[in-house]
């Protein structure tokens, strides 16, 4: 099926960076292990919010690229219309932030994240910035379709419209993607805490932690393939809730699992600090962006392929997300080109701000194509500077009026500031790998 678009906050999907995930999770810095004293300092994963970015621009060129007609007219319309690929960037990113503070908790024996503390960081990050993007483009601007009535509003506010065949199409179009990702914080606990249960050996505790993201992957891809069997608006619709889509998630949880056990053991792979793992990284997900624009699927916004078609199309979306992410998980972050780019200020900034342009993007278009009233007769270039320009500025008002003030919050509510899980070794025991808690600022 046609993806309208992310967060995601974590996605973004809106995942973390900044970090945005609700506990900062450490990453090895450098080939040799570090020293005992130089541990409790958490490191960061900087090159996410480059990621991040990357994924919002790949959102907002598809949607420019058919609303100018550069889709339909040109013979690049096959690649700008698989650019919907940035959704399953964001979906690992947020599969792999969130999830690797429970990875890394687990397989060093150290205290799990509080739930209460994940949930609520989770409602501070997603709902104050789409509420004030969703009432502003909806009241105010008057660029966002909905359907009349209180019941409907709270559908809306409460991001469950993916979930009713009346309102799935209307409000905010590519908040689907948020109803995603909130079935994912609810459900991303209660599965580390399956995962956690009961305490094995550490090679024990990573050998389940993969059986675990192997199962969530072949149930994504099963229950893909399934739906696309039955030719119903019911079963297309269901393509878009998270059991279609966990094999997304899992990709990035894998990541994480693969991350949190390296640092444990304090040490990684000398390949994958070879200057050329970067480049060969992006030039697979090159190759695959290739490949998924020429199997045969339509270049419209919504369409539905076969159960073969599609399921291909997913693997190809999901291998392509995998491999651009690799090189912002392992390997010398302050270091090469590549992440170079990531980490460049104008585009960490743009990462920064990427749930506001994932938001107030198609408002924006929508709006300039009012003014111009040239819909699909425009020039790309001029579309997109103009949504982006516009976007970029309402995003930044976003972050710094509404959402870097509703993540403050969190200081001020302390209900769930008893963490769960427990301890098998004290903190800083040989092999621990360090999991410090830091506001969430995704």
């Amino acid at each position: 099926m046609g993806r309208g678009a992310p967060i995601p906050a974590s996605g973004p999907g809106v995942g973390a960076g900044r970090q945005d995930d609700s506990v900062q999770a450490s990453a090895p810095t450098g080939r040799r292990p570090r020293e005992p004293d130089q541990r409790a300092k958490p490191a960061r994963f900087p090159c996410f919010d480059g990621l991040r970015a990357m994924a919002a621009v790949l959102v907002v060129l598809l949607h420019t690229s058919f609303a100018s007609g550069f889709t339909s007219r040109s013979a690049y319309g096959i690649y700008t219309a698989r650019f919907d690929i940035g959704v399953s960037v964001f979906f690992l990113i947020s599969g792999f932030l969130l999830y690797r503070p429970f990875a890394a908790a687990h397989i060093g024996g150290t205290q799990t994240p509080s739930v209460g503390r994940f949930w609520m960081r989770r409602l501070l990050r997603i709902l104050p910035g789409y509420w004030a993007a969703f009432l502003v483009t909806t009241y105010v601007l008057h660029v966002t379709r909905v359907l009349p009535g209180w019941h409907s509003l709270l559908i809306y506010l409460a991001l469950v419209q993916v979930y009713s065949g009346s309102h799935v199409g209307t409000g905010i179009t590519q908040a689907w993607t948020l109803c995603t990702e909130m079935s994912f914080y609810l459900f991303l606990p209660l599965y580390a805490a399956l995962m956690g249960s009961r305490r094995r050996s550490d090679r024990g505790q990573v050998r389940r932690e993969m059986a675990g993201v192997g199962l969530l992957f072949v149930v994504g891809l099963g229950v893909r393939f399934w739906m696309l069997h039955f030719h119903s608006d019911q079963a297309y619709l269901s393509l878009d809730w998270l059991p279609a889509l966990l094999d997304l998630f899992a990709l990035g949880m894998f990541l994480a699992v693969a991350s949190s056990w390296l640092t444990h053991r304090r040490a990684e792979p000398g390949w994958l600090w070879h200057p050329a793992v970067p480049w060969i990284s992006w030039g697979i997900a090159g190759f695959l962006m290739w490949a998924v624009a020429h199997i045969g699927l339509s270049i419209q916004p919504i369409f539905h392929p076969g159960p073969l078609l599609g399921t291909e199309q997913e693997l190809l979306y999901g291998f392509f997300a995998f491999f651009l992410l690799l090189p912002a998980v392992f390997g010398a972050q302050d270091h090469g080109l590549v992440r170079g780019a990531l980490r460049w200020k104008p585009v960490a900034a743009l990462g920064l701000v990427s749930y506001g342009v994932y938001l107030w993007h198609q408002a924006w278009e929508t709006e300039y194509l009012r003014w111009t009233r040239r819909l699909y007769h425009l020039p790309l270039q001029e579309l997109l500077f103009a949504v982006l320009s516009l976007t970029i500025v309402s995003a930044t008002i976003s972050y710094l009026v509404v959402e870097r003030p509703a993540l403050s919050l969190k200081d001020h509510i302390g209900w769930w500031t008893t963490a769960t899980g427990r301890r098998t070794r004290p903190p800083g025991a040989l092999g621990d790998a360090p999991v410090a808690q830091r506001p969430a600022t995704g």
